[in-house]
């Protein structure tokens, strides 16, 4: 995996370590990752005068993911079903009604996603809170 660094000297890109299938950013903090057996991850970065980070794991298991915001993370598992992130250490995600194949969000808030037949849709409800 490369993260585009912006700086021309080291050639744009930054090698780091893992594997993903799916990758979302939501901002250069908001970075969230699935890998191939379904695991969840998120990266986490500190900068000072040297930029270092991991891959932490979440819980759960999601074929999708999508990131707009901090607060806006979304998933789909290899069933359908449909996740909202809580960031809640007893229970990270939070089932929302509905079946999807794959799904996106924006920094906005707005979530968009394709079911298996490929009608789209947009989430309109009120999270569970």
């Amino acid at each position: 995996m490369y993260r585009y660094t912006g700086d021309q000297e080291s050639g744009h890109w930054k090698q780091i370590s893992g594997g993903l299938t799916r990758i979302a950013v939501g901002s250069r903090t908001n970075v969230w990752g699935v890998n191939s057996a379904g695991n969840i991850y998120r990266y986490t970065s500190y900068t000072g005068d040297q930029e270092s980070g991991h891959w932490k794991q979440i819980s759960g298991g999601l074929k999708a993911i999508a990131s707009g915001s901090r607060t806006t993370v979304w998933g789909v598992n290899s069933a359908g079903n449909i996740y909202h992130y809580t960031n809640n250490d007893a229970s990270p995600w939070v089932q929302i009604l509905g079946g999807l194949s794959d799904i996106g969000a924006g920094a906005d808030g707005t979530v968009w996603g394709v079911n298996s037949a490929g009608n789209i849709y947009r989430y309109t409800g009120d999270l569970p809170g």
